[in-house]
């Protein structure tokens, strides 16, 4: 049986592991911001001045429900490339967004991760575009050559519990 991209071990596989678990707790941290603060974020989404306020609304709940879902499916390793795809779509839809804004001229603070500002300070710039891309690339890779070590995936792939398959436990352990 071949090896399938999901189960790769070695240093590709740890470095998966990496980004996925990067990936997974910057998006589980910006859901829980956003879920802290509701009406900042709908402030923040509004301000973009993109969606009618109905879809803006609508927008202020499901996309701190769906990062939350997408960060623990990457945590845990389980449909790590689904989980990974959905966040690098909402990535570019992010970057339209900032690129919309920035190209509209309007002073607006990013919502992504309430009043912490880890990586831009600021209003909406380049910074963000870049910070976004690279989560992207990011969530690219993962989508691409799956979760590496220590996932769900991983185990699901056939590593063990394979009916009529023995395990070594030395490997399983991978």
């Amino acid at each position: 049986m071949a090896t399938q991209r999901s189960e790769r071990g070695g240093f590709a596989g740890f470095l998966l592991m990496v980004l996925r678990l990067f990936l997974g707790g910057m998006f589980i941290f910006a859901a829980g911001v956003k879920l802290s603060d509701p009406q900042g974020f709908s402030e923040s989404v509004k301000a973009f001045r993109i969606l009618p306020d109905h879809l803006a609304q609508l927008s202020t709940f499901a996309v701190p429900w769906i990062e939350m879902l997408a960060g623990a499916a990457l945590i845990i390793g389980l449909w790590s490339r689904a989980a990974a795809l959905v966040i690098a779509g909402m990535l570019a839809v992010f970057i339209a967004g900032i690129a919309s804004v920035l190209a509209r001229g309007l002073s607006v603070s990013c919502g992504c991760f309430g009043k912490l500002q880890p990586f831009c300070t600021g209003p909406l710039g380049a910074c963000n575009i870049i910070q976004n891309s690279v989560l992207l690339v990011i969530g690219l890779i993962v989508t691409s050559w799956g979760g590496g070590l220590l996932s769900v995936d991983r185990v699901l792939a056939g590593r063990c519990c394979m009916p009529g398959r023995k395990v070594d436990p030395a490997a399983a352990a991978t």
